[in-house]
């Protein structure tokens, strides 16, 4: 569900036609080009070369995805990078909607028109009247919770039915892929439904910070404050995107605390709670803290298997054949624990080699598609990952790893987390280094050697490593 929509203005007041078809096609060849950079040659070619992109009679700029499962993928991976790429190119107010084969364009209540406007304006930012969405996914409906999201669930539902904040601002953090973006959105449709009059606006950082950097150039940056300050409720995703960019931060931080000061709703994430973030500014780590942080983890084996049931359902309403076995169902809920997203990648993989075919779903199909996916072994770790189950394990933050620290207490579990970073993820010595507070790799290497020869002795911290691998591998 797209809750923003942008309005740049360069050329409008020198002339330039920003109408024709001409200048979509040459916008869209500056989004693929980037996305392509981005995304990696292999995944554009399976998942945006094949859109195709068209100008409506309405002015709006409509994507077709040749399928709803390629549509809504496209949606949650690229959707507000291609408004973002979009905005910064093209020289005129458009929608944008991303839509399936076949899918009629929704009807805007009143039709976009050109805005004529001074040289250099900034980025406008605003909410739209209507999710763009016929059948929005990220809703409290669609949103499973189990042990590992109960208490950001329950957040949020209590935010969006109080008549003043209960809590400000809300802080969701966890890793990738483990439902902050829906329950966002979640929040954001339940106000557009439930509240007449009030308005939610959801932005991801790249999105706040490329609006904000370009009223900077344009030296005015009122239109930017008006548009992201007048509203109800403020959701901003990946928040650690803006760690370390002092302009920005200060922007925010004041965006933030103008928003709290009049009882407007603060929602933000990111996958690290506030603390843990590098922020320059101590205020606005101050005032980060100083709300409701919630954490979502990775979804249990019961939690996976709800998830999956609930995808299962959503995709029979296109594909009303489909018939998913109990006992493929339990075997896929087991066999990815990763995260959310990569269930519903699998899945759609799934459906690809057997609804779309007309053949059923069986055991040979799903063991093919996680061969052909690199899944068919165990799960894929993150250097992140390792060094959050050791500080768990050690008692100590991920912050300590990373740190300076050198008393024992923190040296240990740095070193079994470096060890652990190198034999079971494919990152690099000198990438290691650097996540580890920008460490040489000759650090690394001497972790590594370290912890490798006192498991070769004996010592009681390979009992620790062996259980800090069974943990992190799922068994």
């Amino acid at each position: 569900m797209a809750l923003n929509k942008f309005a740049v203005s360069d050329a409008a007041a020198s002339g330039f036609d920003t109408s024709g078809a001409d200048v979509i096609s040459s916008v869209w060849r500056t989004v693929r080009a980037r996305l392509r950079d981005e995304l990696g040659g292999a995944l554009y070619s399976q998942e945006i070369a094949r859109l195709r992109v068209r100008l409506s009679e309405s002015g709006a700029v409509i994507i077709v995805a040749p399928s709803t499962f390629n549509r809504d993928w496209v949606e949650d991976h690229a959707g507000a990078r291609i408004r973002g790429i979009w905005a910064e190119t093209d020289p005129a107010l458009r929608e944008i909607y991303l839509l399936a084969e076949g899918q009629e364009e929704p009807q805007p209540a009143v039709a976009p028109r050109a805005k004529t406007v001074e040289p250099r304006e900034a980025v406008m930012v605003e909410a739209e009247a209507k999710p763009s969405r016929e059948e929005p996914r990220f809703t409290f409906d669609t949103f499973r919770v189990g042990p590992a999201n109960e208490v950001a669930a329950a957040a949020a539902r209590t935010m969006v039915s109080a008549s003043t904040p209960p809590f400000n601002p809300v802080f969701f953090y966890g890793d990738y892929g483990v439902g902050k973006t829906h329950l966002m959105h979640a929040v954001a449709s339940a106000v557009e439904q439930n509240q007449p009059g009030r308005k939610a606006l959801y932005l991801t950082a790249e999105e706040f910070l490329s609006g904000f950097v370009t009223a900077m150039k344009a030296r005015d940056t009122m239109a930017f404050k008006e548009a992201t300050r007048n509203v109800d409720y403020l959701l901003i995703d990946d928040v650690h995107f803006i760690a370390g960019k002092p302009k920005t931060e200060d922007e925010f931080l004041h965006t933030i605390a103008a928003l709290i000061a009049e009882n407007k709703q603060v929602v933000l994430a990111s996958h690290r709670p506030p603390a843990e973030l590098p922020m320059g500014d101590e205020r606005l780590r101050s005032l980060l803290t100083g709300g409701l942080s919630c954490p979502l983890s990775k979804p249990d084996l019961d939690l996976r298997r709800q998830i999956l049931d609930c995808k299962i359902a959503q995709a029979k309403c296109h594909y009303p054949v489909l018939d998913v076995p109990e006992s493929v169902r339990d075997f896929l809920a087991a066999r990815i624990t990763s995260s959310a997203r990569e269930l519903e990648g699998v899945l759609n993989n799934v459906i690809c080699r057997t609804a779309l075919l007309g053949l059923p779903v069986t055991m040979d199909a799903v063991t093919s598609a996680l061969r052909d996916l690199s899944l068919s072994s165990e799960k894929r770790l993150t250097v992140d990952e390792i060094q959050k189950a050791v500080a768990n394990h050690f008692g100590v933050t991920a912050a300590d790893i990373c740190s300076k620290r050198r008393t024992q207490s923190v040296v240990r579990p740095r070193h079994v987390a470096m060890y652990l970073s190198k034999t079971l993820t494919t990152r690099s010595l000198p990438d290691i280094g650097r996540r580890f507070g920008g460490r040489d790799h000759s650090t690394v290497i001497h972790a590594v050697n370290k912890v490798t020869s006192m498991i070769e002795a004996g010592d009681p911290l390979a009992q620790d490593v062996d259980a800090l691998v069974r943990g992190l591998r799922g068994l």
